[in-house]
């Protein structure tokens, strides 16, 4: 197998597994079993948009928003899950084919 399919069936299983896992939690959801592990997998793979760390700076300021620090650690699972992985699996994959 050429390495352009091998690289391209890495990205595929990725995005496969990532769009489903919400219609495998809602199932489980359904049939009333035990989601913690797809849970934990949603919670591993999703990315955080809007921080959820709002807290009152105690001033007149009001609400003290998430400095970029809070951020990155907060999408630090999704970049390492989604991103990092994938890369190198894809640098294994080219590594190994160029031997």
């Amino acid at each position: 197998m050429k390495t352009r399919y091998k690289i391209f069936l890495v990205i595929s299983s990725f995005v496969v597994f990532y769009l489903s896992l919400i219609p495998v939690m809602q199932f489980c959801l359904e049939s009333y079993g035990d989601c913690s592990l797809w849970q934990e997998l949603i919670l591993l793979t999703r990315p955080v948009i809007v921080s959820d760390d709002l807290q009152w700076s105690g001033t007149v300021d009001g609400i003290e928003h998430p400095s970029l620090n809070d951020q990155f650690v907060q999408n630090l699972p999704f970049v390492v899950s989604m991103v990092i992985l994938p890369f190198v699996i894809i640098g294994f994959v080219v590594v190994w084919e160029r031997k």
